[in-house]
């Protein structure tokens, strides 16, 4: 599952840094220790799953207002952002001292974002019924956004830019050594950005620990990397069932997780069953109590191709011991498969081979 992270939620990883309010946040007096245990299941150990009843929130009014210096008598949009996209709400034109004002009627919890361009923007998220007001510089919206009045989750927001920021100083220097080619520079700027990041990684954890149970914290997710770190992306996720459900971004990563969670480590394989070139059909199943390789491949993947002399070694090696090669090939059509697992190539590697 590497790279997860960077498929994951693309929208709110522009958001990581950004001012967001909202009062969505667990029960109080609900332990680190109890909200893990809620996360990852029951008594019984087993993992909860995804369908509790949702808050039912009657359609309410949330409204923006504030003040943006430099943007004076200018385009001021305000939006929704979702898992794919954004969905505009309303476009005003700024008053003579940059002051603006936007209202919406909504029935579950979003993320919103005003700006003046797709570029310079900041982001909220606001609850039915809930205000702010938040000022801030046109020239840098996202980095001088000032609350002047809003909802607990704007200062928690402010709190993990605090966490998040502290890595900007060191990019800069990395940035700045591979320009000036400096080795020594970019040596030193790594160990530092390593430390840092291991300092972040941390007081992430730690922040989520605080409020699992709200959308300040599956923003704060994105900044975990998905592989090592699943427990606290299914921890969120868990904590905000039957509170954010209906928020677009949040259902999308729930859909993801719990999917995930099928092939996550130390989890049952899902099963598989296909057929092979002579039309017997077999199960993954059919091979519990030894050891499978699931080897998923392609006629047309030029490195699956490349790697078949190092599966056919182990296979080789580890057969008689009770280990079974599961080739599962992902061609679309039979005789690009037929031909690869010809004579040449396939015939004695795998023991058995399935076309998805």
């Amino acid at each position: 599952m590497k790279g997860m992270k960077r498929v994951l939620m693309p929208m709110l990883a522009m958001m990581l840094l950004a001012g967001a309010c909202s009062s969505t946040s667990k029960e109080e007096g609900t332990s680190d220790a109890e909200t893990l245990a809620i996360a990852e299941g029951g008594e019984d150990g087993k993992p909860l799953e995804q369908g509790k009843e949702a808050i039912k929130r009657d359609p309410a009014k949330v409204s923006v207002k504030g003040a943006i210096s430099g943007a004076e008598n200018s385009e001021i949009y305000f939006q929704i952002v979702e898992s794919k996209g954004v969905k505009g709400i309303d476009t005003i034109t700024a008053g003579p001292n940059g002051e603006y004002s936007f209202e919406y009627v909504s029935s579950i919890p979003e993320y919103y974002r005003v700006g003046t361009n797709e570029q310079n923007s900041f982001y909220l998220i606001l609850e039915p019924g809930e205000n702010a007001e938040i000022n801030a510089k046109a020239q840098n919206l996202f980095k001088t956004f000032e609350i002047i009045e809003a909802p607990e989750e704007c200062h928690r927001m402010k709190e993990m830019n605090g966490i998040t920021g502290m890595m900007d100083s060191i990019n800069m220097i990395l940035q700045a050594s591979q320009m000036n080619k400096d080795q020594g520079m970019f040596q030193n700027a790594l160990i530092e950005y390593d430390n840092l990041s291991v300092k972040m990684n941390r007081d992430i954890k730690a922040y989520i620990n605080k409020k699992p149970a709200s959308l300040s914290a599956l923003a704060a997710l994105q900044n975990l990397n998905f592989d090592e770190e699943f427990d606290y992306y299914l921890k969120v996720v868990n904590a905000l069932d039957g509170i954010a459900n209906g928020n677009d971004i949040y259902d999308n990563m729930a859909s993801q997780i719990l999917n995930m969670r099928k092939v996550a480590v130390g989890s049952m394989a899902p099963e598989i069953t296909l057929p092979q070139p002579n039309g017997e059909v077999i199960s993954l199943s059919d091979f519990r109590g030894q050891y499978v390789l699931i080897d998923f491949w392609a006629s047309w993947c030029g490195p699956c191709r490349r790697e078949n002399p190092n599966v056919k070694k182990v296979y080789e090696k580890y057969h008689s011991k009770g280990f079974e090669i599961l080739g599962v090939s992902l061609d679309k059509a039979m005789q690009p498969w037929l031909n690869a697992i010809g004579p040449v190539s396939y015939t004695h590697l795998r023991a058995h081979e399935t076309r998805h």
